[in-house]
């Protein structure tokens, strides 16, 4: 069914303290960034600060956009369309929902420079509620059937095999675990405010649409710790410097019973599952 966003200007807290107690100005959610695409790095990005890439939309029907039927309803992998302003009638795709109010949409590089703030771009949402025949155990979330048939999983020994481009230690987990039993409308985040550990469990190489699995994190009733289990989900925004906060993850399979297993591709992206770009 259609639910609907429009493109917000981009905005910022003002200075805040980052982990190691520096002041930082941040940029780079909201609004449409030319330059900032899925697929690109995590980090690196001047001033960035938990960096979207492509275009940011919210819902607007309701006070929050949490609460909006976008946040709600739309799933990775989805065609989205521009419904106003110079660029209508121009196809995207759904790429992630960051937080309770950003939504993110890829387009290619004619629209974005046709796009406006406040345009209206409108989503074919489809995929909530899908389930994975015999394996009603793996919580399917946010992803849409073109996504989960591009991803390359294949049956092993009665396991789903899934490719990851990394894997993350589930006590990396921050900002947004068990904050919300909708999982849904709530990204969470993985701790990159230690050095020494982006270096250990090589964070540093992550990129926007990465899909990464997460040991130990249960993703069926909101979010948390589960010794075993296992949760794969995609990067959908970058990097940060404040405490508690790194890149955001959408969960898209979630088990706690062991029917899952990984083994790492660095190609598995979002970017190359949905033909967003050629190469990383």
């Amino acid at each position: 069914m259609a639910v609907i966003g429009e493109i917000v200007s981009p905005s910022s807290r003002g200075y805040r303290t980052t982990w190691d107690g520096s002041p930082k100005l941040s940029v780079g959610m909201a609004g449409i960034k030319y330059n900032l695409k899925v697929g690109d790095p995590c980090f690196g990005w001047a001033s960035g600060d938990h960096v979207e890439p492509g275009v940011t939309i919210r819902g607007k029907e309701r006070p929050s956009p949490s609460e909006c039927a976008l946040a709600l309803l739309a799933c990775v992998g989805n065609e989205a369309k521009a419904v106003s302003g110079e660029a209508k009638g121009d196809k995207g795709v759904f790429t992630g929902r960051h937080a309770g109010s950003d939504d993110l949409v890829w387009f290619d590089d004619p629209t974005l420079e046709k796009l406006a703030i406040g345009d209206k771009v409108q989503i074919k949402a489809h995929g909530v509620g899908l389930k994975i025949k015999g394996y009603d155990d793996i919580r399917v979330n946010k992803c849409s059937p073109r996504l989960l048939e591009s991803m390359g999983i294949e049956v092993v020994d009665g396991k789903l095999r899934v490719p990851v481009a990394a894997e993350v230690p589930g006590f990396l987990m921050g900002s947004g675990i068990g904050s919300s039993t909708v999982l849904e409308t709530v990204d969470y985040d993985i701790q990159t405010t230690d050095p020494q550990a982006i270096k250990k469990y090589g964070l540093e190489k992550l990129r926007l649409g990465d899909i990464v699995l997460l040991k130990d994190q249960l993703c069926v009733n909101g979010r948390g710790y589960w010794k075993g289990a296992m949760t794969v989900g995609t990067v959908i925004h970058g990097s940060s410097d404040y405490s508690g906060h790194g890149p955001g993850v959408n969960p898209l399979l979630s088990t706690k019973d062991g029917r899952l297993e990984t083994l790492i591709d660095p190609d598995a992206n979002t970017a190359l599952y949905l033909g967003l770009r050629d190469k990383l």
